[in-house]
């Protein structure tokens, strides 16, 4: 996702280590003072606790900036139509890798990671993550929404499973699964005036042979899938 979030950081932490410098000169200057028995003459300042403390927070708050930031790699900005992305779903011959999924997001991440991947079972679902952005949008360039695609399950609804001694697929995480920043600000309150988050999860959806949907989440948090072909 495309913000500023890392220039912010670069920012916050430049000026905190420049300040934390200057502060170190002022002290170095001070412990190499040599009083010259002139009564006029003063010794340099010292350190500031204040501006220590600022510059301190600074680089915690840049590191903040820098996390966030990463923790973003992987999200998608929710357009105002709710769009998900397009899925297609086909039937395989292979007992245990019966599902093959391929689901193409409706908008970019900053890594544009192509998501094929097999289940084992007729009928498959996904579950995901929303990131709700309430402070500074406009200045650290964060959309109203955003979404992540974390899971697909599978599981037979409509034959039995294949006796098979192999290991059966019965879930597929996308792009390093949940998020720690849904976690925090799902857990923390203390941090809902920047983001408040929510979570979204489709019922299962048989398909026979192949079929082609388009996904979509609504205003009231409900998943919407339209077959397409």
């Amino acid at each position: 996702m495309d913000s500023r979030l890392t220039v912010f950081g670069i920012v916050f932490f430049a000026v905190g280590i420049l300040l934390l410098a200057f502060l170190l000169r002022r002290v170095f200057k001070r412990i190499r003072y040599e009083d010259p028995g002139d009564f006029k003459s003063k010794p340099p300042g010292g350190m500031n606790i204040f501006f220590v403390f600022f510059a301190l927070a600074c680089i915690v708050l840049a590191q903040g900036f820098f996390w966030m930031s990463s923790q973003l790699k992987y999200f998608r900005v929710l357009n105002e139509y709710g769009d998900i992305g397009r899925l297609t779903a086909s039937q395989t011959n292979d007992p245990v890798k019966s599902l093959e999924i391929r689901y193409v997001p409706a908008s970019y991440d900053s890594v544009n990671i192509e998501n094929l991947f097999f289940l084992s079972g007729d009928s498959w679902r996904f579950s995901g993550e929303i990131l709700r952005f309430k402070f500074a949008r406009e200045y650290l360039r964060l959309p109203e929404r955003c979404y992540k695609t974390v899971e697909f399950n599978a599981r037979f609804l409509n034959r039995r499973a294949p006796s098979s001694t192999g290991t059966l697929f019965h879930s597929s995480e996308l792009e390093g699964g949940g998020s720690k920043a849904f976690e925090i600000f799902r857990d923390n309150k203390y941090f809902g005036w920047f983001a408040e988050v929510d979570s979204f999860a489709s019922d299962f959806v048989t398909t026979d042979g192949t079929g082609n949907y388009d996904l979509n989440i609504e205003s009231d948090g409900d998943i919407k899938i339209r077959y397409s072909r």
